[in-house]
């Protein structure tokens, strides 16, 4: 994101014998390469005002018994860059030499990985019940049991038709009338009875196949035939009639919420007076091949033809289905994944523009645009090595995963910002391009490691992370911001030194095949520069003006006295209302924010809201790993719903209990002697009770009750009232704690579920994950100041702006209505190693910075303020193509994104400015110091030198 300079270099700089050097050029390496350059550099560094005397360096015990603890501090700090350096050194000296095979080898790596995952173990998970709750949860066991140990499904396959006429009262014949158009045209598909018959069962009293496919509507009234509907007079008040009964004709009793969105009864409770929604819903079979998907994609494609046919309708008839099935939501999760894809072109279109803008000169020659758009190749390269490395190991791919390519090619191209400008404000007149890389990476080397540390530690932080769609997204993030720093250090040193070669042969830039005459052009350039700069350093130097003037004019006005009370006291006051404001954040997360902002289950959800009445939370209740037959046990299992049914959350003890209808059945028919086997034979031979309890109840060979359920209704619930259910989540997880079954067994005997648990679960850990990731990240940042910039100081202004950032973007997002969800949670998880970014190196640049707090304050402003902004600036263009994304989710990420760069760059070059002006130290690291740096850096000098002849 910026440009910073080696401590030690700045001061060698200061002290040389004719005047500060032009920045960027690291005298203690000289100005020509070798060792004999490197020796006239060390000798400068004594010839210094208050020094001229002095013939040969002073020892270290002198130099010790002279030092500060400021300067003890730096020597220690200065000694931790070295090695990482000599690392750093090595490969792009490497690379440097060898720029086609380096690129090759890059090239060939990056496609062999992504074309390996994809032939490997590529696979995409849009399992929202598992995406959004913590491994190793209970309802994620609980589910998996249900699914895998059971013939029951946690979530039972179905699809359901919510039939609705704009909030108007749905009831009467011509509605029903088309009810019954559907229901004939979902079983006139080609597959429905071909699916269905797949899971018939045997009715032991008719002795024959039934089919699977239940139906649970309104035109049971009527057995489901059309035929005896018609018989019936076509008038709405005789359907009302009918629709108000309170059993079907079977005897089953009937559940007017479970028919009908917002019922009302007369006062008699007799009569149906209004409704504006009907429920009806099939039930599939769940078959192990998952060919039910295929006729729940018929369903859909047929129920949506009929939503447009009958929203067309010419009479003004506007009564009309929504659709929803099993399959629903990870079918419009995957498509959102598709549509989104494209915008992954466009982000490489726009950075590409972008970088080649920035490197771009107006000069035909010495113009970089080519080289800015191999900046942008090496992101998509190290982007395509990440993702291939992460298929290879079978990571999942989920829909948050495609947020990746976003972040890094916002954050990815801030390296190769910092050693372009570096390298270009080397003068060619002073060496080859392998020296200015090796004077460039002494200038900036710690300073894109630093940038590439607090990135790679921000993901790896968001891996501690128990919520899968998290987790994943940062394992893939870790090693991609790793291959990126990589390859800014391989692949793009190699294309500068190749560029350079097109320059030395004077060939144009973007049209590399066509040469330049040198004409009056380079004249112009060169008219007020000095005799002994070159052509490419004088163009650089003028742009290099231009932004120090514009910055050094807002210094100035930025540390007026009264400018400062003003940015101090706004900050302040920004501050407080940005902390209220985080005190109100909520928690929400809706499934319609992750689909395509076209889907039809965006309608769907709309209409079940507004016109379906309460949300009715049904979980079933599990008894298993018990003897069922046995009467201690079946006390056991009552005490247990009772205590459930005792919930506030409950409205009422479920309808129907196995158990209890069990133990009447016995003691009524005298066989109360006979063995549990026989009983439970001779209940279920009762035809009633088979149709009742035929899926509740599984047996083993023996005929003992392996596993069973009961349906309960949380009727109680608000929906949009996360703490109230995660109170309930803890509630009924204390009710099983505490049951006698459950009590030193490692795995619930008694337990409920219910498909909402699995998001109840991830709204119970979210908030004190996100705070325990918080700490660790404003820790682990402030500990990074303490390692990479040379004064102890810096923490103490690091971890408080840092701290304040993090909650002036809580307040400004709760301000745009943003709630933390998993999306959210990933950003700000990614916030705190970007936010870094900004205050890290406007701290660094101070302290390397010479003078009294004022002046500092202004070099500082000068030198980084126009990286600051350009760091900036390519963040939020690498995350644009956001706000174009299909579903809304994702404009959130683009809107917490936009905050991230406006707060950073605001605190960073408006507050933090501010108060080093007014309380940042003035001490810097001295000549002492830095001789004692460079006398112990000349066994690295002498290395790096053997290392360049050796090549």
């Amino acid at each position: 994101m910026t440009e910073t300079a080696d401590a030690t270099n700045d001061a060698t700089n200061a002290s040389t014998e004719n005047g500060p050097a032009p920045e960027g050029e690291n005298a203690a390496n000289g100005g020509g390469g070798g060792a004999a350059a490197d020796d006239d550099a060390n000798k400068k560094l004594y010839e210094t005002e208050e020094s001229k005397s002095i013939e040969s360096p002073p020892s270290s015990a002198e130099c010790n018994s002279e030092l500060t603890m400021s300067q003890k501090w730096s020597n220690l700090v200065l000694h931790v860059h070295r090695p990482i350096l000599q690392v750093i050194q090595m490969v792009t000296q490497l690379a440097a030499r060898n720029p086609r095979w380096t690129i090759a080898s890059v090239s060939l790596l990056s496609f062999t990985l992504i074309i390996l995952g994809f032939a490997t173990n590529f696979n995409v998970d849009v399992d929202e019940n598992k995406l959004w709750t913590p491994f190793g949860s209970l309802p994620i066991q609980h589910m998996d049991y249900i699914n895998d140990d059971t013939s029951f499904s946690a979530i039972d396959p179905h699809a359901t038709f919510f039939f609705h006429e704009d909030g108007k009262n749905v009831l009467g014949h011509a509605q029903v009338a088309r009810i019954f158009e559907i229901l004939q045209g979902v079983q006139s598909l080609p597959s429905y009875d071909k699916i269905c018959s797949q899971d018939s069962y045997v009715d032991p009293y008719e002795n024959e196949n039934k089919n699977a496919c239940e139906i649970g509507c309104v035109t049971r009234f009527w057995n489901n035939s059309a035929a005896l509907f018609d018989e019936t007079p076509a008038t709405d008040e005789a359907v009302i009639e009918i629709l108000s009964q309170n059993e079907f004709p079977e005897g089953t009793p009937v559940k007017d919420d479970m028919l009908y969105g917002k019922p009302v009864r007369d006062s008699s409770g007799d009569l149906l007076t209004e409704a504006q929604l009907y429920y009806c819903l099939f039930a599939l079979p769940d078959l192990e091949d998952d060919s039910q998907r295929e006729l729940e994609k018929e369903i859909i494609d047929y129920a949506l033809e009929k939503r447009d046919e009958w929203a067309n309708d010419e009479n003004g008839f506007v009564f009309r289905p929504e659709i929803a099935t099993m399959r629903s939501f990870s079918d419009e999760f995957e498509r959102a994944i598709l549509k989104d894809l494209p915008l992954v072109p466009i982000v490489f279109i726009v950075m590409s523009v972008f970088t080649s803008l920035f490197f771009a000169r107006g000069h035909p020659i010495y113009s970089r645009s080519l080289l800015g758009f191999s900046a942008v190749v090496s992101v998509l390269l190290s982007i395509m090595s990440g993702f291939g490395l992460m298929f290879c190991c079978g990571v999942p791919f989920t829909s948050m995963s495609q947020l990746l390519p976003f972040v890094m090619f916002g954050i990815g191209l801030d390296d190769a910002f910092i050693i372009m400008g570096s390298y270009s404000r080397t003068d060619p007149k002073d060496g080859d391009a392998l020296h200015r890389i090796k004077t460039s990476i002494n200038d900036i080397g710690i300073a894109i490691s630093l940038t590439s540390l607090t990135s790679t530690l921000a993901f790896g932080i968001g891996c501690i992370s128990t919520i899968p769609s998290v987790f994943w997204l940062c394992l893939y993030a870790f090693p991609t911001v790793m291959f990126v720093y990589a390859y800014q250090l391989t692949f793009f040193i190699a294309c500068i030194v190749l560029d350079e070669g097109r320059i030395e042969q004077k060939r144009r830039d973007c049209c590399v095949c066509l040469t330049v005459q040198t004409n009056k052009e380079d004249e112009v350039y060169l008219e007020e520069s000095p005799a002994n700069e070159s052509s490419e350093l004088a163009i650089e130097n003028k742009r290099q003006e231009l932004y120090e003037s514009w910055m050094r004019t807002y210094a100035r006005f930025l540390l007026l006295p009264w400018v400062k009370a003003v940015v101090i006291a706004g900050f302040l006051a920004f501050g407080g209302l940005c902390a209220w404001s985080t005190s109100k954040l909520s928690q929400e997360f809706s499934f319609t924010e992750v689909v395509p902002s076209d889907s039809y289950l965006i309608e769907t959800a709309d209409v079940i809201e507004d016109y379906g009445g309460q949300t009715i939370f049904a979980p079933y209740i599990y008894f298993r790993n018990v003897d069922q037959g046995n009467s201690t046990v079946q006390e056991q299992m009552i005490d247990y719903v009772n205590e459930f049914v005792s919930m506030d959350a409950v409205s009422k003890p479920p309808d129907f209990f196995w158990l209890l209808d069990f133990r009447d059945f016995v003691n009524s028919t005298g066989i109360e002697d006979q063995p549990f086997e026989s009983q439970m034979d001779a209940f279920l031979a009762d035809e009633n009770y088979y149709d009742l309890y035929r899926e509740v109840i599984e047996r083993d060979d023996s005929g003992d009750v392996k596993v069973s359920r009961v349906h309960v209704r949380m009727l109680n619930v608000d929906e949009k009232d996360i703490h109230q259910q995660v109170d309930v989540l803890f509630e009924q997880r204390e009710i099983s704690e505490n049951a006698p079954a459950n009590i030193g067994q490692s795995e619930f005997a008694f337990f409920s579920y219910e498909e909402s648990y699995n998001i109840w679960e991830f709204y119970s850990v979210a908030v004190d994950e996100l705070k325990l990731t918080t700490i660790i990240g404003v820790a682990v940042m402030s500990g990074i100041a303490l390692v990479f910039v040379p004064h102890w100081t810096a923490v103490l202004f690091v971890a408080p702006t840092i701290s304040l950032l993090y909650v002036d973007l809580l307040g400004i997002l709760q301000w745009g209505g943003v709630h933390i969800n998993a999306v959210m949670y990933i950003c700000l998880v990614i916030s705190i190693g970007l936010l870094v970014d900004f205050v890290l190196h406007m701290t660094i640049r101070y302290y390397e910075c010479e003078g009294n707090r004022h002046e500092k304050t202004v070099r500082m402003l000068e030198t980084m303020g126009v990286s600051i902004l350009v760091g900036g600036v390519s963040t939020f263009l690498g995350t644009l193509p956001l706000a174009f994304s299909t579903s809304s989710i994702f404009h959130t990420v683009f809107l917490a994104f936009l905050t991230l760069v406006l707060m950073g760059m605001a605190h960073s070059l408006m507050l933090l400015p501010v108060i080093l002006s007014i309380i940042g130290p003035e001490d810097r690291v001295s000549h002492v110091t830095e001789l004692q740096i460079t006398q112990s850096s000349q066994s690295k000098s002498v290395w790096l030198d053997e290392l360049s002849s050796e090549k």
